[in-house]
């Protein structure tokens, strides 16, 4: 105490500064109160609080999972923005008080810490976690790349959450294998020449598409389809000499690039008057479809992969499934997991890619 009362003030607060920014930087000191450990997606386990009360994440379609485990109100930070996401901020309002403090590849550090998170949620990304560093707050990484990996990124996160999260996630996941059940048992046994050709396309320029052994390719067979992209693989760039070659059915044109917020129908209109792709069979027939936008895009890494597949399964073969409309569907899911009450309207705007 004695050599501390010699010390000046500056110096004093020098050390203080230091110590914060060590705390911030290096420190893995435990959560305070009780833990218990939870394995990530990634076979990581974490010390993670008894109930996580305020909750960092970086993963931009895992804040709407979180809402729908009932622990939206407790997102104290995220790599969301109204502009980008807006649905997700009218289903969980709370939403505008959480700053964006995560790119897709970084993090703001101190604007995280400043949040006092006691629980952080990222996905597997080599660039954000090196960016992050060791915060000294519990961490999950989360991912999936399949409705198996889905059902158990939703596992995982109500287990992470407590409460009766956990009891939501097994909800949620007994409708996921009730809806890909309805949609299967109706088109597992139709034939090849039945099943129309189907490309998935998330930019026109550059010309990136999405392939098989993914999610996108599940919900396309799933749905009665062929996905007509034989690469292998997420956001894969093609020629347009290979989409000609490939000369699909129909096109559906994802949310997550293409869409203008203000005319979502633009998309259409381009590729329709391009004539770089006026031989395609999509084109010439007007096969060309937006995909739903909600709280996140329904066509990849989203709890709404569960709408995906009907939707996708009534736009490729509307004589087998007149018994499902999507605008009392998707309402029907928005107030039974996400406690929202959509209008028809609002349903009909999510179901044509346009914003609240």
């Amino acid at each position: 105490m004695k050599l501390l009362a010699r010390r000046s003030l500056p110096a004093i607060a020098t050390l203080a500064v230091l110590t914060v920014g060590l705390t911030a930087c290096g420190s893995s000191a435990p959560p305070a109160g009780p833990t218990r450990p939870v394995t990530d997606t990634a076979g990581t386990t974490v010390q993670v609080p008894e109930r996580p009360a305020r909750i960092a994440d970086a993963w931009p379609a895992h804040n709407e999972v979180v809402t729908m485990l009932g622990a939206g109100d407790r997102i104290v930070a995220t790599v969301l923005k109204p502009t980008t996401t807006p649905w997700q901020y009218v289903v969980n309002p709370h939403m505008h008080d959480a700053p964006t403090v995560f790119t897709n590849s970084s993090a703001d550090v101190e604007g995280l810490l400043a949040q006092h998170p006691d629980l952080v949620f990222t996905p597997d990304n080599a660039q954000l976690s090196s960016s992050l560093g060791d915060i000294g707050v519990p961490t999950m990484q989360m991912n999936f790349k399949d409705y198996p990996g889905l059902k158990k990124m939703v596992t995982t996160t109500g287990e992470a959450l407590g409460g009766d999260a956990p009891q939501r996630a097994t909800d949620f996941n007994a409708y996921l294998d009730r809806s890909l059940a309805k949609v299967q048992g109706r088109t597992k046994s139709l034939p090849d020449a039945k099943r129309p050709s189907v490309l998935h396309i998330t930019s026109l320029n550059p010309l990136i598409v999405d392939g098989t052994d993914t999610i996108i390719d599940q919900w396309i067979r799933a749905a009665g389809g062929r996905n007509a992209a034989t690469v292998k693989g997420n956001n894969k760039t093609v020629g347009i000499e290979q989409v000609l070659a490939w000369n699909p059915d129909l096109i559906i044109l994802g949310s997550n690039t293409l869409v203008d917020p203000k005319d979502p129908n633009r998309a259409v209109r381009d590729m329709l008057a391009d004539p770089a792709y006026a031989r395609l069979k999509a084109v010439q027939n007007k096969k060309l479809v937006l995909n739903p936008v909600g709280a996140f895009f329904w066509d990849r890494y989203s709890a709404e992969g569960a709408l995906q597949v009907q939707w996708a399964a009534k736009t490729l073969h509307p004589e087998l499934f007149r018994d499902i409309d999507m605008n009392a569907t998707t309402r029907e899911f928005y107030q039974r997991f996400l406690n929202y009450p959509l209008s028809p309207e609002q349903a009909d705007k999510i179901l044509q890619a346009r914003q609240p």
